[in-house]
């Protein structure tokens, strides 16, 4: 028998798709700069967790997930080092990483429904904000895509961070 009534809360993460051999080749881009990766239950109910130097991901995802996570905390650790990581809000961190990963995970043919702009709104991020952050959530991106895919095109990018911000 249920404790509440109404609707159920919206399931955060729904992304699937096959990301392929993207996983192994963003886990090499990451252990390439120097940034230790490693599996750990302890870190649940997060998805994954950005230290300085370390990314933790929670086992057991789907590998669209772990792709998506993995995208996220690399935006962390790409973006969010000294002195820009004290000159800018939690709200503000959060909504660059999760942008850099809708539009990752896009360009590599995740479907993404809508978890990015869940966690977006989640974390109080809004249209205005991803404006104000455009360029270094491109620039992130493109970094990664990049590591992932050289031939993709920064129109790719554009045409996702369009869809994001709508």
């Amino acid at each position: 028998m249920s404790q509440t009534d109404g609707v159920d809360l919206p399931e955060m993460r729904e992304i699937s798709g096959d990301p392929g051999e993207n996983v192994d080749s963003l886990a090499a881009f990451v252990r390439l700069r120097g940034i230790q990766l490693a599996y750990n239950e302890n870190i649940a109910p997060a998805l994954g967790m950005s230290y300085g130097g370390r990314i933790a991901l929670l086992p057991g995802q789907s590998k669209a997930e772990e792709f998506s996570t993995l995208v996220h905390e690399t935006a962390h650790e790409l973006l969010h080092k000294a002195e820009r990581r004290t000159a800018t809000t939690k709200t503000v961190r959060e909504t660059e990483a999760e942008a850099v990963a809708f539009v990752v995970g896009k360009a590599v043919g995740l479907v993404t429904g809508t978890a990015s702009a869940d966690y977006i709104q989640l974390h109080h991020g809004n249209a205005s904000l991803l404006a104000e952050s455009l360029e270094v959530i491109q620039q992130t991106a493109a970094v990664i895509l990049a590591a992932l895919e050289p031939s993709i095109e920064g129109a790719v990018i554009n045409e996702e961070l369009t869809e994001v911000a709508a």
